[in-house]
């Protein structure tokens, strides 16, 4: 089978701040971890389109999806260099009638999309599985569109109280590609989440044009954004691939994935390091390139 990764694990935000290794040097890395397939960032379609295809030819790399708000430039862009989804990384809603205006709004996208050949999916973490009106509100939300598709981030789920093979037989042909993130911990879904209709720091406003300015200061930015109390990381659940911790059985993802009428996109994105970065990452390639068949 074949196994992506995102771009997301090789800098995440720093990315957006010109921190960190380039988006060539990135495929060059994910390639010599043993991923075939990558998902990519708003800010590497910074780069020119023919270069990022030529990245892609010199590196055997094919580019599933990208993690961006699907506007029609985000999903032109995708078309040309042979991606096949936009997934909108997350956006607030905290009822089952907020879902109902996510929905809408994602069919609008979708239909969009359509003459480009990209299909638009949602990603979630764990605050749409907040129960409202006796379903979660990512179940509101399908259950809603009709075009939309999920990116079901397993670890996230999980930590939420989802059990992702239910999700994924309960939402047969609507999973396009999953995360594979580790998790060791059920914690819930957290608190009432934030209404789409509050006001919002916008994240783009951090880091406008970060770039320029000195190293020091885009270091403190990036610290800043990132930090959590008591110093941990933002998904500190995240075990080793397979650990007797985990509390996700891959096999069963992967026998309710099968039940589809197409194959979904498997991509790994690691938040928690339990060891050296590049070995984090080439250890979940092989397992489940060895134990998912």
């Amino acid at each position: 089978m074949k196994v992506g990764i995102g771009t997301y694990s090789f800098g995440g935000l720093a990315s957006y701040l010109g921190l960190g290794p380039t988006l060539p040097e990135k495929f060059r890395k994910i390639r010599e971890l043993g991923y075939s397939q990558v998902e990519l960032l708003p800010v590497d379609l910074e780069n020119d389109v023919e270069d990022i295809r030529k990245w892609l030819d010199e590196t055997g790399l094919e580019v599933t999806s990208i993690h961006a708000e699907p506007t029609e430039e985000v999903v032109k862009k995708m078309a040309a260099i042979g991606g096949k989804a936009v997934i909108w990384a997350g956006t607030p809603f905290c009822s089952k009638s907020e879902a109902i205006e996510v929905a809408h709004l994602l069919d609008e996208m979708a239909e969009m999309a359509e003459p480009y050949g990209i299909k638009i999916g949602y990603h979630n973490h764990e605050r749409e599985f907040y129960f409202d009106e006796g379903k979660t509100l990512l179940e509101h939300l399908l259950d809603n569109s009709s075009k939309c598709y999920s990116q079901l981030d397993c670890g996230w789920a999980m930590y939420g109280g989802m059990y992702p093979p239910y999700f994924i037989r309960k939402y047969k042909n609507r999973i396009i590609s999953i995360h594979v993130k580790e998790n060791s911990k059920v914690m819930g879904p957290g608190e009432k989440p934030a209404s789409r209709h509050a006001p919002r720091n916008n994240m783009g406003s951090v880091f406008a044009n970060a770039k320029s300015l000195p190293l020091e200061e885009r270091q403190k930015i990036l610290e800043n954004f990132t930090k959590r109390p008591g110093g941990g990381s933002r998904f500190n659940v995240q075990c080793k691939m397979g650990a007797p911790e985990s509390n996700l059985d891959w096999k069963e993802i992967k026998a309710a994935l099968d039940e589809q009428d197409f194959e979904a996109f498997w991509i790994v994105e690691r938040e928690g390091f339990y060891d050296e970065h590049d070995k984090c990452l080439a250890e979940d390639c092989a397992w489940i390139m060895e134990n998912i068949k």
